[in-house]
């Protein structure tokens, strides 16, 4: 929800900012110099907060699982490596040395997730019985 959130502000301050840089333009026969250049400033700064996506900064991630997702995120890399590893065993330009190694670090990362997986922030990892 708060993801939802931060985009729409962020989409707000994009448009305010719009708002002001043309209010400032099309108001320039009445307003003096002094007010206008001001004006345009500010909507600059708030229409670059909003693409920069400066709310994220004023509110903060609602996520819980955090160690679970850098984990996934690895898991990621990893599918990229063994992508990788397996061209080059193809092509002959390597051995399957490095395909069988990145195999062995997914499934660590596999059990990994599965020992992180319901764990919050802040909370220790328990430990488990792996006994069958």
């Amino acid at each position: 929800m708060n993801r939802k959130i931060r985009r729409n502000i962020d989409i707000m301050l994009t448009g305010l900012g719009i708002a002001f840089i043309f209010t400032a333009v099309l108001l320039g026969t009445t307003l003096s110099v002094r007010v206008q250049m001001p004006m345009a400033l500010v909507g600059v700064l708030l229409m670059e907060a909003g693409v920069w996506g400066l709310s994220s900064k004023f509110f903060p991630s609602d996520r819980r699982f955090s160690r679970l997702r850098v984990e996934g995120n690895r898991m990621l890399d990893l599918v990229r490596e063994l992508n990788s590893a397996a061209i080059a065993k193809d092509t002959g330009q390597e051995d399957a040395k490095r395909f069988q190694a990145t195999l062995e670090e997914m499934h660590n990362s596999v059990i990994k997730m599965s020992e992180l997986a319901g764990v919050e922030d802040g909370k220790q990892i328990p430990i488990k019985d792996n006994r069958v």
